[in-house]
């Protein structure tokens, strides 16, 4: 006879469960929009600066994630000409940290001293990032944010399929997204400034599909439903 025992796994669960957790009590907002942000519907940046906690994860997304931080962490220990990791940015006001700060001298593309910022994904998104031939918006705003901060004249973001550890690496000049990145930070600003919260605009399609939305409970809601909500919250 067979036992199918599921102790393991249920364990794997609960620890990982607890870490976000702890991790989410140990946090302490910088007060200020992130990085990460860059690429997200700014009723979402606003939520986040305001301290409304996005929606949880399930347990196969808290895997996935736990999954990729494995991954970016591998790359990192592997990338050549390493000068820095985790740096600490600042730019007009918003705030992030660099995976990788990288020496190019000996690279294909030899552009000096930029930042790579590293993503996991599954090989089904790494073959539509093979298709698009282009990395992704939230991603190319975030690794120019770094090389803004960094005044690098380029930036590079590295893609790497969880499943294999094939890696694709764009580089991007900084000049020619640095427009766009400075207009979102501009708007959370004047948005922050105003003291509301905007309706819900997606940047992106897959923004508009509940299934992937931050804040669901947020996003249908008028100017005016809003307002209420957000005193109920306060």
């Amino acid at each position: 006879m067979i036992i199918r025992e599921t102790h393991i796994d249920k364990w794997v669960t609960t620890l990982l469960r607890n870490k976000e957790v702890e991790e989410s009590a140990k946090h302490i907002s910088s007060g200020k929009l992130s990085a990460g942000m860059l690429g997200q519907p700014l009723q979402w940046q606003i939520l986040k600066m305001k301290g409304i906690k996005a929606k949880g994860f399930d347990d196969y997304t808290l895997r996935k994630f736990a999954r990729g931080n494995d991954v970016e962490a591998w790359l990192v220990d592997k990338i050549p000409a390493l000068v820095e990791t985790q740096k600490k940015l600042e730019f007009m006001g918003a705030v992030g940290i660099a995976d990788a700060i990288v020496s190019t001298n000996s690279y294909d593309a030899n552009v000096g001293i930029i930042p790579h910022e590293i993503k996991s994904v599954t090989n089904r998104k790494y073959a539509m990032i093979v298709k698009s031939k282009q990395a992704d918006r939230g991603h190319i705003f975030q690794a120019c944010f770094y090389a803004l901060a960094m005044k690098s004249s380029h930036f590079a973001i590295d893609y790497v399929a969880s499943d294999d550890y094939r890696i694709l690496t764009f580089v991007y000049k900084t000049s020619e997204h640095s427009k766009e990145v400075k207009q979102v930070i501009k708007r959370f600003d004047e948005q922050l400034a105003t003291g509301l919260i905007p309706v819900f605009v997606a940047e992106e399609k897959w923004q508009e599909n509940f299934k992937y939305n931050s804040y669901p409970e947020w996003s249908n809601l008028t100017v005016e439903e809003i307002k209420e909500k957000y005193e109920k919250f306060k």
